[in-house]
């Protein structure tokens, strides 16, 4: 689907002068240390980058052509691993989410969907966006991957939006999509399988210390802050109600479905299935969704004709991904992200018995590493961590990697979790938005939820 508004140039502000400062002074470290000096030469890149793509003060598109072009000019790692980004599931996953929500919206099956989502919600904002984020939670039980549950949520998301009358960057619009988009991700982390972070991080867990927590087990240890990011999230968005005059005055009823409609409900029932018992198949998320987005540009079968690809998909958002996870692949590489948490370790001042502050200290630096190398790619650098962690602390192994699983969790900035990038491009949500309300949900993440997980882990004994 096409997505122009998203990617105009914003106007110059107070916080844009403030980020071009900060990425001309990354750039003066860079041009001016040796060219033995990697580490510090792809920090400075990294550093630009992030900040570019926070701001959008360039085009996505640009920030991640000049991402790949800079780290190839100081040969900061192979090319394979620079483009490695190309040749994840994450990619794949992104364009076929592209696909796959262009076809639900072009065919009008998103929005019969949302008519019908209107009859039970009315023009009640409320009721609209309470009813999106449990639907978003409940797909988490469902489907064990993000980026599948946001590619079937998003385009309905937008097409309920657009039903009630919200023009798009409207408070109705960004209200609903982003109630959808995070709650799709981050309350779901209350369940083992319902990430693929945590699925990597307690894999890597049980391959180093031989120790992985049953499904019931993680939940019961990982649901109070989960509940707090809930609660969090409806209560930030549930009051960004729009002025009732915004929404429509007269909606048409639904139809039945066509028989293109039809077609396309089945094939995402069966992708949707698939998706849900990947744990008995075997067969990875991304390879469905890219079979489901092949078919689906088939024009004999009616949904999306040849001109497709050139004329609704815009590609940006796929080269972004990329450039994301050139970032963090690089990183990883060349061992900066083992070597921040090498150097900020011992000065988080962990001990023995200070059990709150040990908390809060390897969750920031959790949180930290994980925008250094996005969600996914954080468990290979903070799960080597573990042990020493464990040391210093005195806890067990699985609460520090319980501990380490609540930063990961807590996107700050939205680039760190590939589904919320995926969900800006299938449900157009402005960058500005979902930034800010990544940034209020990590308060209330530090001030009520760490609060309440050490309550409730001192009381089940695990420190």
């Amino acid at each position: 689907m096409s997505t122009p508004s998203r990617f105009a140039v914003p106007k110059i502000t107070t916080s844009h002068v403030v980020v071009w400062a900060f990425a001309v002074a990354l750039a003066f470290v860079m041009l001016t240390t040796g060219k033995d000096d990697v580490l510090i030469r792809v920090g400075a890149i990294s550093g630009i980058s992030v900040a570019l793509f926070a701001t959008r003060l360039l085009p996505e598109i640009v920030t991640a052509l000049g991402t790949f072009l800079a780290f190839i000019a100081i040969a900061a790692a192979p090319n394979e691993v620079i483009f490695s980004g190309f040749g994840t599931s994450g990619f794949w996953l992104l364009f076929a989410g592209l696909v796959i929500g262009t076809a639900i919206t072009v065919t009008g099956l998103g929005m019969q969907i949302a008519l019908r989502i209107f009859q039970r919600t009315g023009d009640s904002y409320v009721k609209a966006s309470v009813l999106l984020a449990l639907s978003g939670l409940g797909l988490g039980l469902l489907v064990p991957s993000t980026i599948p549950r946001v590619i079937v949520l998003m385009p309905i998301a937008l097409s309920l939006a657009q039903t009630m009358g919200y023009a798009m960057g409207s408070r109705g619009h960004v209200g609903l999509t982003v109630t959808a988009a995070t709650a799709t991700l981050l309350p779901t982390y209350a369940f083992l399988t319902a990430n693929l972070p945590t699925i990597i991080q307690f894999g890597a867990i049980e391959t180093l210390y031989g120790i992985r927590p049953s499904y019931a087990q993680y939940f019961i240890e990982q649901v109070p802050i989960n509940v707090v990011r809930f609660v969090a999230l409806l209560a930030l968005m549930v009051p960004f109600a729009p002025a009732r005059a915004e929404a429509a005055s007269a909606l048409e009823a639904p139809k039945p479905f066509t028989p293109i409609q039809q077609r396309l409900l089945m094939l995402l029932a069966v992708a949707i299935l698939f998706w849900a018992t990947d744990t008995w198949h075997g067969i990875s998320p991304a390879w469905v969704a890219l079979t489901l987005a092949a078919v689906l540009l088939v024009p004999a079968f009616g949904m999306l004709d040849g001109t497709a690809m050139k004329t609704k998909i815009d590609m940006s958002p796929a080269f972004f991904l990329a450039a994301v996870f050139a970032i963090s692949a690089v990183a990883q590489s060349t061992g900066l992200g083992t070597l921040v948490a090498e150097r900020l370790i011992p000065l988080l001042g962990l001990a023995e018995g200070g059990d709150f502050r040990n908390l809060y200290a390897v969750t920031a630096l959790s949180t930290l590493l994980s925008h250094l190398t996005t969600a996914p790619a954080a468990p290979a650098v903070l799960a080597p961590l573990v042990g020493a962690f464990a040391s210093e602390t005195g806890w067990p192994v699985e609460t520090v990697a319980m501990v380490q699983v609540i930063g990961i969790a807590t996107p700050i900035l939205p680039y760190q979790a590939p589904p919320l990038i995926v969900a800006m491009a299938l449900a157009q949500i402005p960058v500005s938005a979902l930034l800010r309300v990544c940034a209020a949900l990590a308060v209330v993440v530090a001030v009520v939820g760490l609060p309440i997980t050490y309550l409730w882990w001192t009381w089940l004994g695990m420190f």
